[in-house]
C-alpha cells in the first residue's frame, strides 16, 4: 500500500520536511519526498496496518504552522523514489516542538532540545539570584521556576532570560503601560479573557512559531483594567523557560504576565549562563481571509532567501524586488503598492520588458501650516473652508504652526488629518488615535474621503494631498463623528486603490498586485484591499519576508 501525504507549505526554511522525514525515520517507514514550489508530498509505502498507525502519528504530532495552509492524504499507485529531493537542514530555531515539550514536561527540564532545526548551546545549571543569595540549579529546575514565580505572584518583578534574550517580567496590572506592550497570558485557555480574538487568531498565537499578535482587549478585561491599553501585543511562551514560568505562575492564579526591557536595579533574576542568538520578535497580522501577513521578524524565513535579497538605496524598490522574487513573478506584469509607516511611498509597475517604473507617489508641503497657507491660495472655495475651520477650531489651526510633515506617505497625510480633528496634540497621538478609531469601528460604512490623482492622464503623477485633507475638514466642519470619519478615512483610501488597480489592469495588463510596506500592518486595511481589490485582481502579500525589510 502506497500513500501520499500532500502539504502545503509557503516557505522554504525547510522546518515540513524535516520534520516528516525525522518521524518517517523513526517510525521505520519506507518514505520519500518530493517538491513542487509550495506543495511538499511525502510518499510513504508498506501495510496498511503500519500506515495507518503511521498516519495517525503523523496527524497527533503534525504541528500546526503559520506558513501551513492545507494538508490531504491519498492512496496511490506511483512509486518512484528517483523523484526524492535530498532534505535540506533546517537552519532556523524553533521555540519547541510536541515531542521536545512532551519530554521536558516529563522531565521538568528546560533544556530538552528539538529533534529538528538548530539548536542553542545551552546546559544547566539556572542561576536564581534574590537578594544577594545565589543558587545553582543542575536539575530540580521546577523549585527554581517555582521561586520565581513566587516573586511575582507576590507583586513582584525578575529579570529572565529567554532565548530571545533577557527581560524583565511581572504580573500584568491596572496602569498605564506603554502602547506596544507585550502581554504572555499564562495559559492559552486565558487568551479571550483579555482580547477579542477574531477566527483563528488563538491558533496562531499556539502554532508551532509562536508570533506576537496584536488585538483589542475585550469590554470584560478592560472594565476590571480601565487604564490599561487599549491595544496589546499577545504571545504565547515562545520557549521551554518561559513555558515552565508561565506554567508555574498559572498554578499560583497569575493570567498575565508583562514582559519588558531587562531591569538591572531588580534583586531578583532566573537565567541560564549561555550567550543567546537575539532576534527581532516574529509577529504577525492574521487577516479575515486566514492570510497570516508577517510584520516583523526573519527568524522563520529560509536563510537562502534572505541571501539572496539584494539591498537597494530605496525601500520601495528593495520591497518589490523581494516580493516579486519570493513569488516567483518575473514573467508576469506586476503592480506594486508600497505604502510604509516609515519611509515615502510609492506605487510601481514592473514586467520584464520595462523593469520597475515608479509610477504614483505622494507629496506635499514640509510644514502642516505651509500646507494650509497654499490651500488658502488656491480658489475662493478653499479660502473660505480655511477661514471656516480656523474659526470653528482656532487652536488647532494655531499649533498646526509646530507640525512638521517630513515623510512623505499616506500614513503622515493621516496623522495631519488627525491632528486637524483633533485626535491628539501631536503627530503621533494623533495618528494612534485614529488608528484605534478605525480598528474599532463598527459600523459598515464611511464618508467617501477624497484621493485623487494631480493629473489622471499622466503615467508618473502624485496624489492630490490638499484635496485628501480639504474633504476631511469638510466633514469635519459638516459634524461628522469621529469613529465614522477615521473609518471613511481608511475605507475610501481602499476605494482608491482598487481603482488605480483596475486602470493598472486596463492600460498595462498588470496580472498580480503586490501589497507592501507597513501600512498594511493595520488589519483594516488589509482585510478591506482582500475584500475590494480580490474581486477583479490576484492580490499577494510576502509568504515569509515582512512586509517592511
Amino acid at each position: 500500500m502506497i500513500l501520499v501525504y500532500e502539504f502545503e507549505y509557503i516557505s522554504k526554511n525547510s522546518v515540513l520536511e524535516n520534520f516528516l522525514q525525522v518521524l518517517a525515520v523513526k517510525e521505520g517507514i519506507e518514505h520519500y519526498i518530493t517538491k513542487d514550489k509550495d506543495k511538499v508530498l511525502l510518499y510513504a509505502r508498506g501495510d496498511e496496518e503500519r500506515l495507518v498507525a503511521f498516519s495517525d502519528k503523523l496527524s497527533n504530532s503534525l504541528p500546526f504552522s503559520v506558513f501551513l495552509k492545507s494538508t490531504s492524504v491519498s492512496v496511490t499507485d506511483k512509486w518512484n523514489s528517483n523523484e526524492a529531493v535530498r532534505v535540506q537542514e533546517c537552519e532556523v530555531y524553533i521555540p519547541f516542538t510536541k515531542q521536545a515539550l512532551e519530554t521536558a514536561k516529563n522531565e521538568f527540564n528546560p533544556f530538552v532540545k528539538n529533534e529538528i532545526g538548530q539548536n542553542f548551546d545551552i546546559n544547566p545549571p539556572l542561576v536564581f539570584i534574590n537578594d544577594g543569595k545565589t543558587v545553582l540549579y543542575d536539575d530540580n529546575f521546577k523549585e527554581a521556576f517555582h521561586k520565581a514565580a513566587d516573586i511575582i505572584a507576590g507583586g513582584g518583578k525578575i529579570n529572565f532570560k529567554t532565548l530571545k534574550g533577557a527581560f524583565c517580567i511581572s504580573e500584568a496590572k491596572d496602569k498605564n503601560y506603554q502602547n506596544d506592550i507585550l502581554i504572555i497570558p499564562c495559559d492559552l485557555s486565558l487568551v479571550g479573557k483579555i482580547a477579542v480574538m477574531e477566527d483563528g487568531e488563538a491558533a496562531v498565537l499556539a502554532s508551532l512559531e509562536k508570533p506576537i499578535v496584536k488585538a483589542h482587549t475585550n469590554m470584560v478585561f478592560s472594565s476590571q483594567y480601565p487604564n490599561f491599553p487599549k491595544f496589546v501585543r499577545l504571545k504565547l511562551a515562545d520557549d521551554l523557560f518561559l513555558y515552565f514560568l508561565s506554567l508555574a505562575l498559572f498554578e499560583k492564579g497569575v493570567k498575565f504576565t508583562v514582559l519588558e526591557a531587562e531591569d538591572s536595579t531588580l534583586a531578583a533574576s532566573l537565567y541560564f549562563k549561555n550567550d543567546v542568538k537575539k532576534d527581532v520578535q516574529f509577529e504577525i497580522c492574521h487577516l479575515k481571509n486566514a492570510h497570516n501577513i508577517i510584520l516583523k521578524g526573519t527568524s522563520f524565513t529560509s536563510p537562502e532567501l534572505l541571501k539572496s535579497i539584494k539591498q537597494v538605496k530605496n525601500p520601495h524598490h528593495m520591497q518589490f524586488a523581494a516580493g516579486i522574487q519570493e513569488l516567483d513573478l518575473f514573467e508576469e506584469a506586476n503592480c506594486g503598492i508600497y505604502l510604509s509607516l516609515k519611509n515615502d511611498d510609492m506605487m510601481m509597475f514592473y514586467n520584464a520588458q520595462t523593469g520597475v517604473l515608479d509610477m504614483v507617489n505622494i507629496t506635499y508641503e514640509n510644514s502642516l501650516a505651509q500646507m494650509l497657507e497654499n490651500i488658502a491660495k488656491e480658489d475662493e472655495t478653499s479660502a473660505k473652508l480655511i477661514k471656516n475651520y480656523t474659526e470653528k477650531f482656532p487652536l488647532v489651526i494655531a499649533k498646526a504652526k509646530e507640525i512638521l510633515l517630513k515623510t512623505k506617505n499616506i500614513a503622515n497625510l493621516w496623522s495631519a488629518a488627525a491632528f486637524l480633528m483633533g485626535l491628539g496634540e501631536n503627530l503621533d497621538e494623533a495618528q494612534e488615535r485614529l488608528f484605534e478609531n478605525i480598528a474599532t469601528f463598527g459600523g459598515q460604512k464611511g464618508p467617501r474621503v477624497d484621493y485623487k490623482l494631480l493629473d489622471e492622464k499622466s503615467v508618473k503623477t502624485t496624489i492630490d494631498a490638499h484635496k485628501f485633507i480639504k474633504s476631511v475638514m469638510s466633514f469635519r466642519l459638516a459634524g461628522v463623528d469621529d469613529g465614522l470619519l477615521s473609518y471613511g478615512i481608511s475605507e475610501s483610501l481602499v476605494y482608491f486603490l482598487s481603482d488605480f488597480t483596475d486602470k493598472m489592469k486596463d492600460e498595462f495588463e498588470a496580472k498580480n498586485i503586490l501589497l507592501m510596506g507597513s501600512m498594511f500592518g493595520i488589519k483594516t486595511i488589509s482585510n478591506l484591499c482582500v475584500k475590494h481589490l480580490s474581486v477583479s485582481h490576484k492580490v499577494y502579500f510576502n509568504k515569509e519576508l515582512p512586509i517592511e525589510l
